[in-house]
């Protein structure tokens, strides 16, 4: 548990912490965004439109000459928005997402609200893909803050080299 989990309204101030291993390398959190090798997720998806894909290396372990040799592995960040949000009578929350996730290793447990710092407790949101007829279920689900709103960001690593044309709905 970390301290941006025990008191929310630390997101204001410091960012929440990455698991690196499940980050491309050269991947930095801040308050409200995440930055990979220098490319801000939010200003991807400004320049590309939802969903979007950035592809990269997971960290290797060892010196660097050994990490040259060996090579990386790919993973891929998600970044999509929410189209609409729903609470049910039984207190399940929900979410329609842009995108789609069948066929995605996506890391749920890393997946995190971009373009805006909320203070809001994190609570368990379903993910429903954009193209409800072709979803799998069960959907998958993620921890967000309990605020998440129509046209938030989310941004989530998967791993592999996932293209753009996999996600689209």
């Amino acid at each position: 548990m970390t301290l941006t989990e025990i008191l929310p309204t630390m997101r204001l101030s410091i960012p929440s912490p990455l698991a690196v291993d499940s980050w491309p390398v050269h991947t930095q959190a801040t308050v409200s965004d995440v930055v990979v090798a220098g490319v801000s997720l939010i200003r991807l998806a400004e320049v590309s439109g939802t969903p979007a894909v950035l592809t990269g290396d997971l960290p290797r372990p060892g010196r660097p000459r050994e990490r040259a040799l060996t090579g990386g592995t790919d993973v891929t960040v998600l970044v999509f928005r929410i189209t609409l949000r729903v609470d049910t009578q039984e207190d399940k929350r929900i979410a329609l997402t842009d995108c789609r996730f069948e066929g995605v290793t996506a890391q749920w447990s890393e997946c995190r609200l971009i373009g805006r710092a909320s203070c809001s407790r994190s609570a368990r949101i379903e993910l429903i893909p954009g193209d409800v007829g072709d979803a799998s279920w069960p959907h998958p689900v993620a921890m967000l803050p309990g605020d998440l709103r129509e046209g938030d960001l989310v941004a989530v690593p998967c791993l592999g080299a996932v293209a753009l044309h996999d996600v689209r709905p």
